[in-house]
């Protein structure tokens, strides 16, 4: 099933798959060879929405609701290894076999472990914001991972009045330095899609999983020396969440990588400085992008 909608003067097609037996929602454009976003911990597709239109004249791009949050149905277990044989799978679904591979935040770890898993499948991969890249991370994360306040966000949300309103305009604060710059299409879907208790029980797994009193659990960093493609790494020079830094301690590990830094820009790099990310990400994938897909998608 699909319906279309416009982003940025593009045509963008919202899609319902079932990926082994989970109800799977995407938003697809443009044609050419495939690149995969994911997007970050409690997020919808949305976020990508002015990178969607600012690929889809050389690409065909495609934006994935992962289990559990926005709209997809969740699946068992929401580590960024069991996220990662998901997108695998759902990447078969929509004949999208051999994707460049974006990941911001969460999905940053997600498609690192998708590259790990089929280090041949991805001709490119781009990390921004990239989780897994170093301890540090912003405290309120701690807090709400290793105190029962996480447990009182998760039921408090969605029965406040304007309660997920409020915690999606304080992730928007938090997220960026000008948080007038997020999309009224972000901020419509990710308000709705944070009403049902659902996508907050799956950050808050996810935030416990990944997070502990010391900081981030598993330094993903050490891993990338393993992984053969080219990689840009970008990152907001005043991210809140995770610092700048890491960016430049993942690209020494790199053998065949860059480094974006994006200046005044937060956390929310695709929705705050979407411009200068494309200006990074249309070179890098024109030079290392071959995926050779069909093009067409199978829905139900």
């Amino acid at each position: 099933m699909k319906t279309s909608i416009t982003a940025h003067g593009r045509a963008v097609e919202e899609h319902w798959t079932d990926v082994a037996g989970t109800r799977t929602r995407y938003l697809a454009a443009g044609r050419g060879s495939p690149v995969l976003l994911l997007h970050g911990e409690g997020g919808v597709s949305e976020e990508w929405d002015r990178v969607l239109g600012g690929l889809a004249g050389s690409h065909r791009v495609i934006a994935v609701d992962m289990p559990g949050y926005g709209y997809t149905e969740p699946i068992s277990d929401a580590s960024p290894a069991a996220m990662a044989a998901f997108a695998w799978k759902f990447a078969h679904r929509v004949h999208a076999e051999r994707p460049a591979v974006m990941g911001h935040s969460l999905g940053g770890s997600i498609a690192v472990h998708m590259a790990l898993q089929r280090p041949t499948h991805i001709p490119a991969l781009v990390l921004i914001s990239s989780s897994g890249m170093g301890h540090a991370v912003n405290p309120a994360m701690v807090v709400q991972s290793v105190t029962p306040l996480g447990d009182l966000t998760r039921w408090l949300v969605p029965v406040l009045p304007c309660g997920p309103r409020l915690l999606v305009a304080s992730m928007a604060v938090i997220g960026s330095v000008r948080p007038w710059r997020m999309s009224p299409r972000w901020t419509s879907s990710q308000v709705k899609a944070l009403s049902s208790p659902e996508a907050l029980r799956t950050t808050l797994r996810s935030q416990r999983a990944s997070v502990g009193l010391l900081g981030q659990k598993e330094l993903l960093v050490r891993r990338l020396p393993e992984l053969p493609m080219p990689i840009l790494v970008a990152w907001g020079t005043h991210d809140r969440m995770l610092p700048f830094w890491q960016a430049i301690g993942a690209r020494r590990r790199l053998s065949r990588g860059q480094l974006k830094l994006i200046p005044c820009t937060g956390h929310m790099v695709p929705q705050e400085s979407a411009g200068p990310l494309l200006g990074a990400v249309r070179p890098f994938l024109a030079r290392n992008s071959r995926g050779a897909e069909r093009s067409g998608d199978s829905d139900e």
